[in-house]
């Protein structure tokens, strides 16, 4: 699903407040795409823009069953794998696997401008 323009501007605006770093539209990710494997409700989550810094997490879209993306949230990084050099690409206490233990997640043809 690609990324509402009101969110963007939201997105930059979050990233800004938390944290000295400048971020652009092309620092974001192209389209959000839901991959926790097991929920605890209706609502979808999806990376929209890793912040950067040692200790930085992510800003993560939500959005419900249904509906389009209206809200942003700062969350760290999941730590599993940290150790190994492989980190986990969830944000930390993600429910169900870590990234390298699932499928990638389907991708729309929206995904995929021509």
């Amino acid at each position: 699903m690609l990324i509402p323009g009101g969110l963007i501007r939201t997105v930059l605006d979050v990233a800004h407040a938390s944290s000295e770093y400048a971020y652009t539209r092309e620092d974001m990710f192209a389209t959000l795409v839901c991959t926790i494997e097991v929920h605890k409700g209706p609502v979808h989550y999806g990376a929209a823009l890793n912040l950067r810094g040692p200790e930085a997490g992510t800003l993560w879209a939500l959005w419900r069953d249904g509906g389009a993306p209206n809200a942003v949230i700062e969350i760290p990084d999941c730590p599993a794998g940290r150790e190994v050099d492989c980190p986990c690409s969830e944000f930390a206490g993600h429910p169900g696997g870590h990234s390298w233990e699932l499928d990638d997640p389907p991708q729309t043809p929206a995904a995929f401008p021509l």
